[in-house]
């Protein structure tokens, strides 16, 4: 044998060949070990069978492991794996396509009629890690805070999946990983016809069985190695495979957060496991309270505000409906949390998150609307800013509504249906922060304004529109608010800064962020329920009406 791979030795090198190639050096290291990388090509074809292996993976039960080494071809194809009746000596019975011991990760169905086929995942694997799939095909794994994480690759007749997943899958299966290859090198496009068999290589490891034959002509101007080979890995004990109950590693971990500043200047600090905080119920009295505040830099939030899968308001932070947790945002210098909360509602990730941006507790305090919603359970609690807002706007466009039948704004077009996330008090003076925010609430105030349900006016314009509208009413409502949100957008971002945004200066715009927004925002709603009462107030005059209706009718002709 020695003596004929020498020969294939001098073939390859007289043709300019590399050796190593037909002798299948990294295919034999991929038979030897299938879990050689972070990931696993489980399923692989190709119209040039000498270009790349032809890998087929499955699973089997333990027992058939010595059958499964005893051989080098392929005991199981991706087309298999078919349902349906089967016929024996015994009778007509129903048969899964698993249940011989054998079950597919990857299956192929093929529509003769179409000359196509179509590749499908296990639904027990993509079950069993509860997978997303994705618009690409592939399915990935969700976590807690909705990160992606790839788990299955699906390419152009190319199947991976993490060998993590895999190696867990099979633990908790407690059934072998098996893998065919066929791979076959060439050293010309075609397969000449006077090639004969030179030697063959038969080869079988502890968890592997690969036999290798090269071929060449007489004149030894070609070359050619085939291998087949199977490969098993073996599952590791159940509780290894990392799903519940066997996936209790370690203990949750429950961060310390300052909950007072001591006269020295240092911090005390105490665990948010609620297990260990006192209560109402004198469960550990030495300790601090399930609702000692704790505080945090603003800017803990942009994180979630910057995330489609979050949602940020003044008295919740919330990650669709995996989890919640209550916070007081409404004083926009820091954030506020109950330390049992953060142990109670957090994930463990963003505990760590929000340890990051703690500050002292020092001179600050909960607002009034989270002291009377919390502590005195009031329903009339005072609204936060932005709250105040969207709920002033929501009472003008139901208003209007109810009196005309149409609505004032229009509804939030999908692509900008998180505009409500953007609108908030800055958490600092950044400009980026600054003209995210007035560009989204000058959307939400004025472009938004359905200027068809209003009547026309001497200039163009949603608010000179909603303006004659009014005055049409008998309504005198001062629509600066609306006009000032108007020119700082323009001054800030439509235009290069100038005049306009020199003479909005020290009026409008003082430098600090948070309050020049707060006050904007405030004036803004202020404004909102003002009109909202003034129209409630309209007596029902079926003449006023039928003119304003005329009124749109033309403008809209």
């Amino acid at each position: 044998m020695a003596d004929k791979l020498e020969e294939v030795e001098r073939i390859s090198g007289n043709l300019g060949l590399e050796t190593s190639l037909f002798q299948q050096i990294d295919i034999i290291q991929l038979v030897a070990n299938p879990f050689n990388s972070m990931w696993t090509t489980v399923y692989q074809t190709s119209h040039d069978l000498y270009s790349i292996p032809a890998i087929f993976s499955c699973l089997a039960d333990t027992k058939h492991e010595s059958k499964i080494l005893d051989g080098t071809d392929w005991l199981r194809h991706a087309g298999g794996f078919n349902p349906g009746f089967c016929e024996t000596s015994a009778g007509t019975h129903y048969v899964t396509g698993r249940s011989d011991g054998y079950d597919f990760l990857v299956k192929e169905v093929y529509f003769h009629a179409l000359e196509t086929a179509q590749l499908h995942i296990n639904q027990e694997f993509v079950f069993l890690f509860e997978l997303f799939r994705g618009e690409d095909g592939c399915y990935y794994a969700i976590d807690e805070c909705g990160c992606k994480e790839k788990v299955v690759d699906i390419a152009d007749n190319v199947v991976r999946f993490k060998t993590s997943y895999i190696m867990r899958y099979i633990t908790a299966k407690q059934m072998l990983y098996v893998q065919f290859i066929d791979s076959r090198r060439s050293s010309e496009s075609s397969y000449p016809m006077g090639a004969e068999l030179m030697c063959e290589e038969d080869c079988r490891g502890d968890s592997y069985h690969y036999g290798i034959w090269y071929q060449s002509t007489k004149g030894r101007d070609y070359l050619f190695s085939m291998l087949f080979a199977r490969s098993i890995v073996r599952p590791k004990n159940v509780n290894e495979c990392k799903i519940w109950p066997y996936d209790r590693e370690t203990e949750e971990q429950f961060p310390e957060f300052i909950v007072a500043e001591l006269p020295d200047g240092s911090y005390k600090r105490f665990s948010c496991d609620p297990s260990k905080l006192a209560n109402y119920f004198g469960a550990n009295p030495d300790a601090p309270h399930y609702l000692t505040p704790v505080y945090f830099k603003p800017d803990v939030l942009d994180r979630y505000r910057n995330n489609p899968h979050f949602k940020v308001t003044e008295r919740r932070l919330s990650c669709g409906t995996q989890w919640s947790v209550e916070i007081d945002n409404i004083i926009s210098s820091r954030v506020m949390v109950y330390l049992g909360d953060l142990g109670r509602d957090l994930p463990q990730s963003e505990r760590r998150h929000f340890l990051a941006h703690e500050i002292s507790p020092t001179e600050q305090h909960m607002s009034e609307t989270a002291f009377a919603e919390d502590f005195l359970c009031s329903f009339y609690a005072p609204l936060g800013p932005i709250s105040a807002l969207f709920a002033a706007r929501d009472e003008l466009n139901n208003t209007w509504t109810t009196k005309f039948g149409h609505p004032l704004f229009r509804p939030l077009h999908l692509d900008e249906s998180d505009m409500e996330k953007l609108i908030r008090i800055p958490s600092g003076n950044g400009r980026q922060e600054f003209d995210t925010v007035i560009l989204n609430l000058t959307k939400y105030c004025v472009d938004y304004l359905d200027e068809t349900a209003l009547i026309s006016a001497e200039q163009s314009g949603g608010i000179n529109k909603l303006e004659a509208t009014l005055s049409k009413l008998m309504i005198d409502a001062d629509l600066t608010p609306l006009r000032d949100l108007q020119k700082v957008r323009s001054a800030c971002m439509a235009h290069a800064k100038g005049k306009k945004y020199e003479q909005l200066k020290g009026r409008l715009l003082t430098g600090d962020c948070q309050k020049d927004v707060s006050q904007l925002v405030e004036r803004l709603a202020s404004m909102m329920s003002q009109i909202a009462s003034d129209i409630e107030l309209l007596a029902a005059d079926n003449e006023t009406d039928e003119g304003i209706a005329n009124d749109e009718s033309g403008a809209a002709s």
